[in-house]
């Protein structure tokens, strides 16, 4: 089993612990878990006789030192927390419902909150990205940082992780364009397009403001 592997069997127990931290946004403390995760992954020795999820829970024991970081650093109003981590599941509902990335409006509509909050919301949760110090200056073609390419990877549907694969050659798959990605994976072109423009936003996402 390759390192990979090993982490996304166990992205149930890096969320829960990244969600142990309340006072810090999800997302940080994800990023910060999934960094943790790929070391993890390196340092694992198959012959110990300990489980790999033994040994990350171990290593995500670091999360409470990073923490207590960003809590120096970080203060975000716990009202606010939760609007955000709303919109998080909203955005992520509505775009595996429509294939794409939904508009302000469309998660204005599913949130009840008014397009002033959710372009503000989404203007905070960039900014906090940003504080993670996690950006760089180009995409795709891993210019985002190699923490925030992981996090994104392993927050993608299955689908979308095959395209991400075939798009920059992660896990050493072949690179491959749009079209021929969609004759691999017998989706349309267009499909194709609107789920790169989806991830290159999210990778977007970890660039400075």
């Amino acid at each position: 089993m390759t390192n990979e592997q090993m982490i996304h069997e166990n992205k149930a127990l890096i969320d829960n612990e990244a969600r142990k931290y309340p006072h810090i946004p999800f997302h940080v403390m994800q990023i910060e878990s999934y960094k943790i995760a790929r070391n993890a992954a390196k340092s694992y020795n198959k012959t110990s006789g300990v489980k790999f999820s033994t040994h990350l829970t171990n290593q995500l024991k670091q999360l409470s030192r990073i923490s207590t970081q960003y809590g120096n650093i970080i203060r975000i109003p716990e009202n606010k927390q939760y609007q955000i981590n709303k919109l998080n599941q909203v955005e992520s509902h509505l775009e595996s419902e429509f294939g794409r990335m939904p508009t302000v409006a469309e998660m204005a509509d599913s949130t009840g909150f008014g397009l002033g909050v959710v372009n503000n919301l989404l203007k905070r949760r960039k900014k906090e990205i940003s504080v993670n110090n996690i950006a760089s200056n180009q995409l795709f073609d891993s210019g985002a940082s190699d923490d925030w390419v992981h996090y994104v990877y392993h927050d993608l549907p299955a689908r979308d992780k095959l395209i991400f694969e075939h798009k920059v050659g992660f896990g050493n798959r072949p690179i491959l364009g749009n079209v021929d990605i969609g004759k691999k994976l017998a989706l349309s072109t267009k499909i194709v397009d609107q789920r790169v423009k989806m991830i290159t936003k999210k990778l977007e996402e970890g660039m400075h403001v």
